[in-house]
């Protein structure tokens, strides 16, 4: 509530309110991460014959890639023509850059219509990477390399590993220790990496190269059994072509990586100061099963031969 005087004496009383409501800790864990956020009402008078009310709504993706936002209006004048209006926002941040688009209009005839993007794009030794950020010549960059990592976002922010295996940020602090991190929950491809953070004292204005040493080979659950039926031990060591690609997890389930279509495999531990090597060989089929959601792969009734027990 407002209350003032002019220079008349008379008073002039206002009322000004606001409710914002936000949808999801109303809904809590029945409402997806993705979807209208809040809901926001605002109603103004000036008890004269002077009314407006606006009701919006904003979102996002549950990528957060994604924004958008709706508006309508209705302003209630006793002095002039009654006027409704309703408009909308979308906004997208790609790897190629931001993009954004909004559009209004009333019943007064008019109509606005705007569409922007910005972003970046750096050429290094590995070619041409873009991002949706702006930034300029005194920013300081930092270049992500990550064969094979497509979709691992940086810092939880929305640049990310494109197909190439790099990315941008510009979300560096100059002449302090910054930390680069990747996020796996959002890789697109079966890759595995050696970490997941790199520590790095950029100078102003530079760019600098962080490298992620990735594994690209395709990975397997295998569930193994031995021929006499004896358990394989915890931690035993999976190998193919003398390579470690694995090891034995619990209940005679191995997890392996670069396993190829067909081949052979000598799982191999220790018992009473001796090697024990179990050979089998696979075959994959036409159309494999997999984990869950995952790409990898699944292989059931494996079995291992003793060769020298």
């Amino acid at each position: 509530m407002q209350r003032s005087w002019n220079e008349d004496g008379n008073k002039d009383d206002a009322m000004y309110l606001n409710v914002s409501v936000p949808l999801e800790n109303i809904f809590g864990g029945k409402r997806k991460s993705s979807g209208f956020r809040n809901l926001s009402t605002q109603f103004n008078t000036d008890f004269n014959g002077s009314h407006q009310l606006n009701v919006s709504s904003s979102g996002n993706s549950e990528d957060n890639l994604i924004g958008y936002s709706v508006n309508t209006g209705y302003n209630l004048d006793k002095e002039s023509e009654n006027v409704a209006s309703v408009g909308g926002y979308l906004s997208y941040d790609s790897t190629w850059g931001g993009f954004s688009a909004s559009a209004s209009a009333s019943t007064d005839n008019r109509q606005q219509y705007s569409v922007s993007t910005d972003g970046g794009f750096v050429l290094h030794s590995g070619g041409l990477t873009f991002t949706n950020n702006s930034f300029g010549s005194n920013d300081t960059l930092v270049v992500i390399k990550a064969p094979g990592a497509k979709g691992a976002r940086v810092n939880n922010g929305t640049d990310e590993i494109d197909r190439w295996g790099y990315a941008v940020s510009s979300s560096l602090s100059p002449y302090r220790e910054n930390r680069v991190g990747l996020n796996i929950e959002t890789l697109e491809n079966d890759v595995e990496l050696k970490s997941t953070s790199a520590t790095t004292v950029p100078r102003s204005g530079s760019i600098i190269l962080a490298s992620f040493e990735t594994d690209q080979g395709r990975s397997a659950v295998l569930n193994i059994s031995t021929s006499n039926g004896k358990p394989i031990p915890f931690a035993a060591e999976v190998y193919q072509d003398e390579i470690m690609i694995g090891s034995m997890g619990q209940g005679g389930q191995a997890f392996v990586r670069g396993i190829n279509d067909s081949g052979e495999l000598i799982i191999r531990w220790f018992e009473d100061s001796r090697t024990i090597n179990c050979k089998l060989h696979y075959q994959l089929p036409a159309q494999p099963e997999t984990l869950g959601s995952t790409n990898t792969l699944l292989l059931n009734n494996l079995t291992c031969k003793l060769v020298n027990h």
